[in-house]
């Protein structure tokens, strides 16, 4: 919930009893149930929203289609590759003389 947490609610909370007049608790907390309640009307569509188009990125293609993999005589570079050095000396084959 945007970084906020119960202790800090708790802090807000008793800092507004400290601020606002005991005879004005029960409007003050009437008006934060009904924020609370707007924003979490508001909220829940886009939240589910959200929670599918996470679940579909998690599941299979449903097309079926498979993903590109490397080739299968692929290999990564040889370390020498990796950190500047000079690259290794391979040896002729028989169609490169």
């Amino acid at each position: 919930m945007l970084g906020v947490g119960w202790p800090d609610l708790l802090f807000i909370g008793l800092l507004l009893m400290l601020v606002v007049k005991p005879e004005e608790w029960p409007r003050v907390a009437r008006t934060a149930g009904r924020t609370f309640r707007a924003i979490r009307k508001q909220a829940g569509p886009v939240l589910d929203e959200i929670r599918s188009v996470s679940r579909s990125w998690t599941e299979e293609d449903p097309s079926g289609v498979k993903p590109r993999s490397a080739p299968e005589a692929w290999e990564p570079r040889p370390q020498a590759y990796q950190k500047g050095g000079e690259p290794p000396v391979i040896p002729p084959t028989q169609n490169d003389r």
